[in-house]
């Protein structure tokens, strides 16, 4: 069974998810595009291509054998032992010692000692666990690409097949043990990692990193018993291990279904309608609120109850009294509902008579059943995503291309068989490895999981249209657009890639132009240029003959995004020798159709912000429109900088290190009196605050304005804002933003 703690543990992680209106099940998903090492299977499917080291594999046998063996001999045979003969502990096996006996108190003190203490136990899993965490970090900062997260599904699938090639004796106890010792610790060392690693970073990056690593490690990952991913849903042994009776599984998501999610409470009194449905909920409630109750008074003997459905029957049929040490344990905890019922049941008469059905109040029995439906979900997407990894080993894989032919990466059968493995890297396998044909999964904490041979392509699309603003420029430069064209706008494009080589400018036309290049060099790019064109138009103005033209600039729509893999394709012409070149990707359309200058919307803004009484606050204005069948459209126009959400992760992840980056989000109250003027974009308001270390420009502020459909996809856009804007300096001067 498992513990009570964990559903409450769970549900935090789950609630905040559903009630954006997503699925928790998404954080299993690997985006294998994103990675720069694949390979194309023959049925279409991309797969990650990995390697283990013998050392890595050797300790994670060794160590979940070690496991079995103790179980055996501690929890099975009854086996004693003197302090002085158990391995010396140190602080960090103090800590798990303690950790799992608060969760545990019913296991055998010397279990725990021995395994934590046991330098090819729980030490040696835990080191191969934070190897692999660590190597993801570093390679994640390396490629900029989502290492962490498919690191992790990687290690889970080691660890749990692992577990599942555990011999069969004495199965139930020891996969009890397995799942409240292996799984405890497993999300013990991951929230250190994520503490250590990811504190003070980014708010959107640090919430996106922890779901996508604490998700993925559900309970059923711990289990020797292993059903097929069909059968997890109704299986009676992994229903049984969340506390709850198979038997009112089905039903509860019958009524679930009946009274919808926001009204699950009432199911419980659903439920107990009919007399089985009540004996069975009396039960599930009993079982775990005495779990509860052992783990907060650390008194094990009540996990003798809990482990045991007909001693649990008996003593809820009054036919069995608790021991006088677990009646005294009652008398001390009576103000918890399951002892003060049990009290008034042995007091009997008619102290029994008016103890009430707490379990029809009690939230634990309805809470492991979301927490359960919620885990298969999530077993179910983590084991999908598990195949993505193909492991490169002789013998090859039915799913990949011809294998590698690689020596000494068979795997150990366990604790005993040592003898005989190859202890030197084998050279083909380094070779492959710097050729970058694979991940190598490795204990050398130095080491990347590849040679970067392969690099992932995180380019974003920056798409600048300046149509209307040449229109307004031939007007100022009636004499001289040739000139301006040849010796300040071309020129002043081409020296924004010469001082940062790594943009790569791939369409510039009257139109426009289409950069590519790393986000932060594009952001800079792009707040680079609008001051350009603002000053060669205040330059032009200010020249002009006619007053009527020096007006403001005219707009000039930028817009960056990000996402989806990138496909190049190029060609020389055999007579004039030109190249062309063809760079595509899903972030081209989004960017095209983000820098869009309408008019018509722009006039039914400026129409409706008058209607309102207020001033526009931003250059990029989202106008939401309802058809006559109740759908609203939004409109879009860009006069701004505008950066879709994907390219704004992709910032922050980038900047980590490099810059301060702040979150503020203002609510109503806080701008009442402050921006009152202005119309506000959906509340509440977010902004990011970006000041980057070593620079003396300006800091990038940039307002999230709405979400907008794009080239087939919903998108929220921020936008850029003017360093000169009002509505900023108010909110500086507020204090709003510091």
């Amino acid at each position: 069974m498992i513990s009570p703690d964990y559903f409450s543990f769970r549900w935090s992680w789950y609630r905040p998810i559903l009630n954006r209106m997503e699925q928790p099940s998404a954080r299993c998903k690997i985006e294998v595009r994103e990675l720069p090492i694949r390979i194309v299977g023959p049925d279409a499917a991309e797969y990650i291509p990995y390697v283990v080291h013998s050392t890595v594999a050797h300790n994670i046998s060794t160590a979940l054998n070690r496991l079995q063996e103790y179980t055996i001999r501690y929890m099975v045979r009854g086996e004693k032992v003197s302090a002085h003969k158990l391995p010396p502990m140190d602080e960090k096996t103090r800590a798990m010692v303690s950790y799992l006996r608060s969760q545990n108190p019913h296991l055998s003190r010397d279990l725990l000692h021995h395994w934590c203490a046991d330098p090819a136990g729980a030490p040696a899993l835990l080191g191969v666990c934070e190897v692999l965490w660590t190597q993801g970090w570093k390679q994640d900062q390396a490629d900029a690409a989502p290492w962490v997260p498919a690191v992790n599904i990687l290690l889970l699938k080691l660890i749990r097949n692992e577990i599942a090639t555990l011999t069969d004796e004495h199965s139930d106890i020891t996969s009890h043990v397995m799942l409240h010792m292996t799984g405890a610790l497993y999300i013990w060392a991951l929230q250190g990692f994520l503490k250590r690693y990811l504190e003070g970073a980014v708010e959107v990056r640090r919430i996106a990193s922890y779901e996508s690593m604490m998700i993925p490690a559900t309970p059923m990952v711990f289990m020797q018993y292993q059903p097929d991913s069909s059968l997890l849903a109704d299986d009676s042994k992994v229903i049984r291990a969340y506390g709850l009776e198979p038997e009112i599984v089905p039903r509860m998501r019958q009524l679930r279904a009946q009274v919808g999610m926001r009204n699950e409470g009432g199911i419980l009194q659903l439920l107990a309608q009919d007399t089985l449905g009540s004996h069975l909920q009396r039960r599930t409630w009993a079982r775990l609120s005495l779990w509860k109750l052992a783990m907060d008074s650390q008194q094990g003997g009540w996990m003798r109850y809990v482990l045991n459905a007909k001693r649990l029957d008996q003593l809820l049929a009054g036919q069995i009294q608790p021991e006088p040490p677990l009646l005294e344990n009652l008398k001390a905890h009576a103000d918890v509902p399951v002892a003060a019922w049990l009290l008034a049941c042995i007091s009997g008469g008619r102290d029994a008579k008016n103890a009430g059905e707490p379990w029809l109040h009690d939230n634990i029995t309805l809470m492991a059943f979301r927490v359960f439906d919620e885990d298969v979900n999530i077993e179910t997407a983590r084991r999908q995503a598990e195949k993505i990894w193909l492991e490169r080993k002789e013998g090859g894989s039915k799913s990949g291309p011809a294998p590698l032919q690689i020596a000494g990466l068979r795997r150990t059968g366990g604790v005993r068989s040592v003898e005989g493995r190859q202890s030197d890297v084998d050279p083909n396998l380094t070779k492959a490895w710097q050729d970058g044909e694979f991940v190598y999964i490795q204990p050398d904490i130095t080491h990347a999981l590849h040679s970067g041979k392969k690099v992932a392509i995180r380019h974003a699309s920056l798409r600048i249209e300046w149509s209307e603003y040449l229109s307004h420029m031939q007007a100022l430069n009636t004499a001289g657009m040739d000139a301006f064209l040849t010796a300040t706008l071309l020129p002043g494009v081409m020296s924004l890639l010469v001082e940062r080589e790594e943009i790569l400018l791939d369409e510039c036309s009257a139109s426009g132009c289409l950069l590519r290049g790393p986000v932060t060099l594009l952001t800079e790019a792009g707040c680079t240029l609008r001051k350009r064109l603002q000053q060669w138009f205040s330059d032009a103005a200010g020249e002009a003959d006619h007053i009527s033209l020096r007006s403001e600039m005219p707009p000039v729509s930028i817009c960056m995004a990000m996402g989806g893999e990138w496909s190049f394709a190029e060609i020389r012409q055999p007579r004039s020798g030109d190249t062309r070149r063809i760079a595509s990707a899903p972030s081209v359309a989004q960017a095209g159709a983000g820098a869009c200058r309408n008019q018509a919307v722009a006039q039914l803004a400026a129409a409706q912000d008058s209607k309102l009484g207020l001033s526009q606050l931003g250059r990029i204005r989202i106008e939401a429109l309802r058809t006559a069948s109740g759908e609203i459209v939004r409109l879009l126009d860009n006069s701004g900088f505008a950066i879709t959400a994907p390219a704004v992760i992709e910032l922050t992840r980038a900047l980590t290190g490099k810059a301060s980056v702040r979150e503020v989000r203002l609510e109503g109250a806080q701008l009442k009196g402050v921006l009152d003027e202005f119309r506000l974009p959906p509340l509440p308001m977010e902004l990011l605050h970006i000041r980057r270390h070593n620079h003396e420009d300006q800091p990038w502020l940039l307002i999230k304005t709405g979400t907008v459909h794009l080239a087939g996809t919903d998108v929220a856009l921020f936008e850029m804002m003017d360093e000169h804007n009002k509505a900023i300096r108010l909110l500086f001067e507020r204090g709003l933003i510091r």
